[in-house]
């Protein structure tokens, strides 16, 4: 099961963003039958405050999907490095934690071609992301 959405900004390229774990099990992450995987690209680190500080943190790699044809976007990770601030509880967004870059997490996108009914199926099987 996919794990979040993140929503795109209003004129947006055309590429729905979607969160799951990197590392679990098999089902973690798994997509609709609508879904066709296009690309997995290798892995890299990012540190939070880049993955959830900016109004479209993944916005290069939404540009990639679409120009490889797809329009699903699906971000795995997996904490490496937790929050080492203890000015900057976890329970707090890293917005409010400045210069704190946060915990540093290592991530793979996947890039997806989804049918409207694997995009519905992403759409009402995923909880909202805060």
């Amino acid at each position: 099961m996919i794990a979040g959405c993140i929503s795109a900004p209003a004129g947006h390229i055309g590429v729905a963003v979607y969160q799951a774990p990197l590392g679990g099990p098999a089902s973690d992450a798994r997509m609709p039958a609508g879904c066709r995987r296009l690309a997995v690209h290798a892995p890299v680190d990012l540190n939070e405050l880049d993955m959830t500080g900016s109004k479209d943190p993944f916005r290069r790699q939404r540009e990639g999907t679409a120009a490889a044809g797809g329009n699903t976007l699906l971000v795995r990770s997996r904490i490496v490095v937790p929050r080492q601030d203890f000015n900057c509880p976890a329970a707090s967004p890293i917005t409010d934690c400045p210069p704190s870059e946060g915990a540093w997490f290592e991530v793979v996108f996947e890039d997806y071609a989804c049918s409207a009914d694997g995009l519905e199926q992403l759409r009402t099987s995923a909880p909202p992301h805060p």
